[in-house]
Formats: C-alpha cells, sequence, structure tokens
C-alpha cells in the first residue's frame, strides 16, 4: 500500500515514473509483455543507467544474445555511463552454454572479456541455474539492487515451462522480500494464457509494448496500489537514440 511516506524509485524515463505515480517502489516486480520491434531494450538501458547514478548493484542476465552481440548492444549505454561503473553493473550470459551449446566460438570470446561480463556455465539446467542465483543473491542482492530477465521466452524455450514457473515462483518473491527492483521480459502472444496469468498475478507491475503501423504504444496493466485511473490508459511513446519520450 502506498503511503504519503512511500519512497519512489525512478525507471530512468521521467515520462514513465509520472504514469506511475512517481516511479516503483522497492520489492516491486515489473513484467514487459513485448511485441517485436518496439525499442524495449531503451526502457531496460534507462532502468540500468538510473540505477548506476544511483550507486547501486544493477544484474543483467541474458538468454537471447550471443556474448559478441551483447557487448555490441551495451556500448552505446555505456558511453552514457558515470565513472566507475564497472563496479556496479554485472552482465551475465546465460546464452552460451544453453542456447549456444557450449560453442567454442562464445567460450572463446572470455579470453578477452571485460571484468563486468561473465558467463553462466549452468544456464542450460534450470535445477543448477537456480543454485547458482541463490549465490548471487546472497553476493550481490541488498535493498535497491537491479535486476533484469531478458527474457522469460528464452527460459522457457531453454528448460520448459514447469522449470519456469518453478523457477520464477521461487525468485519473484524473494527479490519482492530482499527488497530489489527487478525487469522481466517476455515476448507478448508467445505463451499460453494460463502461464501469462500465473507470472502476471505474481508481478506486482505489468506493462505491455505493442505497435500499430509505425507508431509504438504503452499501457501499464497493472501496477499495485496505483489508483489514478490515468496510469492504465493507453499512450505512444517516441525513441530517439536511449532517449524515450511517453506523449
Amino acid at each position: 500500500m502506498q503511503t504519503d511516506q512511500t519512497v519512489f524509485y525512478s525507471t530512468g524515463i521521467k515520462s514513465l515514473d509520472q504514469i506511475l505515480g512517481g516511479g516503483l517502489i522497492l520489492g516491486e516486480n515489473v513484467l514487459w509483455e513485448i511485441e517485436s520491434g518496439t525499442f524495449a531494450r531503451e526502457f531496460l538501458y534507462s532502468f540500468i543507467k538510473q540505477g548506476i547514478i544511483e550507486g547501486n548493484q544493477v544484474i543483467y542476465l541474458d538468454f537471447i544474445y550471443p556474448p559478441q552481440a551483447l557487448m555490441l548492444q551495451f556500448t552505446p549505454l555505456i558511453k552514457t555511463l558515470p565513472s566507475e561503473w564497472e563496479k556496479r553493473l554485472l552482465v551475465l550470459d546465460c546464452f552460451s552454454e544453453a542456447a549456444g551449446q557450449g560453442e567454442l566460438i562464445f567460450s572463446d570470446f572470455y579470453d578477452r572479456a571485460p571484468s563486468w561480463m561473465r558467463k553462466v556455465p549452468s544456464s542450460k539446467d534450470p535445477e543448477r541455474f537456480h543454485h547458482f542465483f541463490g549465490r548471487i543473491e546472497r553476493e550481490f542482492v541488498t535493498p535497491g539492487t537491479r535486476l533484469v530477465f531478458n527474457s522469460l521466452s528464452l527460459m522457457e524455450h531453454n528448460w520448459g515451462r514447469d522449470a519456469v514457473k518453478a523457477f520464477f515462483g521461487h525468485v519473484c518473491p524473494a527479490l519482492y522480500a530482499y527488497q530489489t527492483l527487478a525487469y522481466w521480459t517476455m515476448a507478448k502472444n508467445a505463451h499460453p494464457k494460463e502461464f501469462c496469468a500465473m507470472i502476471e498475478h505474481m508481478t506486482q507491475v505489468v506493462i505491455d509494448l505493442s505497435k500499430n503501423g509505425d507508431k509504438n504504444f504503452i499501457k501499464i496493466r497493472k501496477a499495485g496500489g496505483r489508483y489514478d485511473a490515468q496510469t492504465y490508459q493507453q499512450r505512444e511513446y517516441r525513441v530517439k537514440g536511449l532517449q524515450i519520450d511517453i506523449l
């Protein structure tokens, strides 16, 4: 429940903070349901940058892209980060051993990889990964830590639906208790309704990104404790570089 003393934390996008009544509240898990081509990465990077500016640990787990592509994607963001950002950003490559099947081309990357990027050896095995993530929680997670899980759809592809349900069903409430801020991404219309309903039910905030022609739209579908009807209206947004403006 929100009170007058509720402390809000920025998403890194002022117009999104306003729609959310001030921003995010510690403990919130945010589910992003994403249509292809809607510049979702810019929302994730704004969130990451904000955490680093505030001096918090940021952990980005990526199941979608090989490490070479991740490095390229992060380059424009890194150029905008404050000094000593490397101490606060941890990018975990969950692709190489899972979808990448341990291919040498991905492993060899780590001969020259920067310190802030690490390969997760257990990412193809949900039980071992769950174990690994427990270590990450103990070592890195404190109130205010920001996490991005990209994406539940690829986790399901790698592990199967039941394993993702088990992982999410444990980690989502744990992160709430740890008072972190967590983003989870999921491809729109790629999962059965029952699976989506379970994930949506457990998260505190659900945000939908969609396209219509050449226009992009954002809609807050759920936001615990925000009662302003304006919060839930669909809005157009525009992206230029890493800058997002919600109209």
